[in-house]
């Protein structure tokens, strides 16, 4: 159960420097919309001095498109990308004009080797896998429904591939698993060692099971973001609704879960909001502006 409710929540002005925005679900309408009043509100904030964040599985592409939708992109944006294999100041990205090869405040990827062990692994339970290569951009087996939600979101095209033959010396900033929901619940507990030593797992929606290099996180690129912007991960509030949201929040001066959430994040949040589809994100921001 979060600590506070919305009425309980303790309202401290300028404790909070850093606002951090999941995507899906949460920033964004079901619809994948963002409504008037959440562009207003979190213009607001960012003339109070916040700094505005994109935390999300995709790539900085995604971040970029949004934050200019917000009309809160500048050149102090950052985005944390590939669920936490990497942060990118989003001005460098831009003025870089390129989908490969960006320049990136971290990065954390895979070896070609292990990511080949991964895919095998998958095919021997009757699911497929895509990824994001250093080199090659969004790479994918074949064009299932749910892989091409990952083509149509990333809006950087894609080359189809098979992962068994990559070179040895390709680097992947992270895998995904795609499958029935019910395979994946079933895979989860299940996951060999040598892919759990070394990749954090985290489900981003019921078809996904996605791998994150040396164990980063959603929450661990939060730290090194707001080390770039010169403050500390408690001057930060992190706003998500899955799985792979949930290191963030606990690693936030103030987690905020959605009400449309998985259970587990709102359990693990200090407040929870309201829903992505009644402005949740702009309802508990509002509470911290002049």
């Amino acid at each position: 159960m979060a600590k506070y409710t919305l009425d309980t929540l303790p309202v401290t002005h300028h404790q909070y420097k850093v606002i951090a925005l999941d995507l899906d679900d949460t920033l964004l309408r079901t619809d994948k919309s963002i409504s008037d009043y959440t562009i207003k509100t979190l213009q607001k904030a960012q003339s109070q001095g916040f700094s505005i964040a994109i935390a999300t599985g995709r790539h900085p592409k995604s971040a970029v498109l949004y934050m200019q939708k917000l009309g809160c992109l500048n050149d102090n944006s950052y985005a944390v990308c590939f669920n936490g294999a990497g942060v990118v100041r989003l001005s460098e990205y831009v003025k870089a004009g390129v989908d490969i090869g960006f320049p990136m405040v971290v990065s954390n990827v895979a070896p070609a080797p292990i990511i080949k062990k991964l895919t095998q692994f998958a095919h021997d339970n009757g699911c497929v896998v895509h990824a994001y290569s250093k080199t090659r951009g969004l790479l994918v087996e074949n064009h299932n429904p749910h892989t091409q939600r990952e083509i149509d979101n990333g809006k950087v095209g894609f080359k189809e591939v098979d992962f068994m033959q990559a070179d040895d010396s390709e680097e992947f900033f992270k895998m995904l698993i795609v499958g029935d929901k019910e395979v994946l619940d079933k895979m989860r507990p299940n996951l060999p060692s040598y892919l759990t030593d070394f990749f954090a797992v985290v489900r981003s929606e019921a078809n996904y099971l996605e791998f994150i290099p040396h164990h980063s996180t959603k929450g661990t690129a939060l730290v090194q973001l707001c080390e770039a912007l010169g403050c500390t991960v408690e001057n930060a509030m992190a706003f998500g609704d899955a799985d792979n949201d949930l290191a963030m929040i606990k690693a936030a001066g103030l987690g905020v879960a959605m009400e449309n959430g998985f259970e587990s994040v709102k359990e693990a949040a200090d407040v929870v909001t309201k829903t992505n589809d009644e402005d949740g994100v702009a309802y508990l921001v509002n509470k911290f502006l002049d």
